[in-house]
């Protein structure tokens, strides 16, 4: 089980040193190889093959899911590569069922949605659902940004 505030960390530390958000420009300068191709009830799945990372994207995704998907499956290599000689294989995100799942879904969250949407938003009055809305993304995604906000902003992390 891996820390919050380490996520949080590391998926900062990701973009500072990609020097962008961008999961399809990070998977690529990280060496990861990326496959697109029909996976049924699968969105996407990361597993490494004889030393080599591979992320599987359903090529039915929509062009923000994919990037959350993908972003989720980086979230695999950075916080859980030991696990993944057996591959990673999802239905759905935000399943409650795997700590593994939820880790990797608040990487997704910290890279995706700055801070200063955040800010914006809670200025402005939004709801979790408005949030959700103004992005294209699942309100369980922004209430996993929410939470990592709320823990960087807390007095007891400054």
């Amino acid at each position: 089980m891996i820390a919050s505030k380490s996520i949080i960390f590391l998926a900062e530390k990701t973009i500072r040193k990609y020097k962008t958000k961008d999961p399809f420009k990070i998977a690529k300068a990280m060496g990861i190889e990326l496959v697109v191709k029909e996976l049924g009830n699968l969105k996407g799945f990361y597993k490494v093959i004889y030393d080599i990372p591979f992320i599987f994207l359903c090529s039915s995704l929509d062009s923000k899911e994919a990037k959350i998907v993908l972003a989720h499956e980086i979230g695999h290599h950075i916080l859980h590569k030991e696990f993944a000689a057996f591959g990673f294989e999802e239905t759905s995100l935000f399943s409650p069922a795997s700590r593994r799942e939820y880790e990797a879904d608040l990487f997704a969250a910290e890279l995706l949605i700055s801070d200063e949407f955040v800010e914006n938003a809670v200025e402005r009055g939004y709801t979790t659902e408005q949030m959700a809305a103004a992005i294209g993304v699942k309100k369980d995604f922004i209430s996993l940004k929410i939470s990592a906000y709320k823990f960087k902003k807390s007095p007891l992390q400054q």
